[in-house]
């Protein structure tokens, strides 16, 4: 799958699998704020070759290195397309396709290294980041 192994090769180059650290290896800025709505955590905006990512600032630890993982999906994965909102947890049935890419591949980066097993599963995962256990049908092993 072209998502795992983009992420492996990320990983790979950079010598870690922590969001942020590759955002910034990439020249993407990461701005905290508090002026997106409270539905919206985290958005990417390219202009002119430029990526900068707008993350709400009040996120748990986890919240945020699994938004910014989301959103360098976007950045690996949409190159070319803004993503105007993350809506908070976007994980109905119904979600855009980039969307779901973006999942997928923040889950692979986040699982890096990590086994899953009886005493820990997806959704043990999923829940250690604070986020809701429909996600879990992202997580690919």
């Amino acid at each position: 799958m072209a998502l795992k192994s983009d992420v492996d090769s990320l990983i790979e180059i950079y010598g870690t699998c922590d969001p942020e650290t590759i955002l910034r290896e990439l020249g993407v800025s990461v701005c905290n704020t508090d002026l997106l709505p409270p539905s919206t955590l985290a958005m990417k905006v390219t202009s002119d070759e430029e990526t900068t990512i707008g993350i709400l600032d009040n996120l748990s630890e986890y919240t945020r290195k699994f938004v910014l993982a989301h959103e360098l999906g976007h950045v690996i994965e949409h190159t070319n397309s803004s993503t105007t909102f993350y809506r908070a947890f976007m994980s109905g049935y119904d979600i855009p396709k980039i969307e779901a890419e973006a999942n997928k591949f923040a889950f692979y980066l986040l699982l890096s290294g990590l086994e899953l097993n009886e005493s820990f599963n997806k959704y043990d995962f999923v829940r250690s980041y604070g986020l809701p256990e429909e996600l879990a049908r992202f997580v690919s092993v």
